[in-house]
């Protein structure tokens, strides 16, 4: 959703909505209200970049719980790689248009669309293949270290061991 949200910004803007969060603007200097100003761009482009790294660590997430679906699960396999392949490659875009002004400077291909159908159909069966050809799709987006506000896997794993 976040990618969505990135690449549409401005058009959003126009129709009298903005669906970037506030709080991360703000940490960078930067004032959601001056989006069509000039003023600060450099903090716009910092607050979109941060969100391309928690985007791309929740498309990580996705990646991983995708390859939780059994293999022979083809339809609905395909559906969540296509989903995960074209935000990373929408990210990859923005991320190197951080200067954009129109969802249509970061709007993929359908080349690319076409190549991400091929891609995954070939490597759906094979789940390293999948990560490998992920990792060098997304290797030059920022990436949050983690995300906070949302539980560890340990604290979960420590909750379901005291309840049993």
């Amino acid at each position: 959703q976040m990618t969505n949200i990135l690449k549409d910004v401005w058009e959003d803007y126009q129709h009298g909505a903005c669906w970037l969060p506030r709080k991360i603007f703000a940490e960078e200097g930067f004032d959601l209200s001056d989006l069509t100003t000039a003023r600060n761009r450099q903090g716009f482009e910092r607050g979109v970049q941060r969100l391309i790294g928690i985007t791309h660590r929740h498309l990580r997430n996705a990646l991983a719980y995708t390859l939780l679906i059994p293999k022979q699960e083809t339809g609905i396999r395909n559906f969540c790689l296509w989903a995960v392949w074209l935000a990373v490659l929408t990210l990859r875009k923005i991320n190197n248009h951080l200067d954009y002004t129109d969802g249509n400077q970061v709007k993929i291909s359908r080349l690319s669309v076409k190549g991400t159908i091929l891609a995954t159909q070939l490597a759906r069966q094979n789940d390293n293949l999948l990560k490998l050809l992920f990792y060098l799709a997304a290797w030059p987006l920022p990436l949050v270290a983690h995300l906070t506000g949302l539980p560890s896997q340990s604290t979960n794993a420590g909750k379901a061991n005291q309840a049993r």
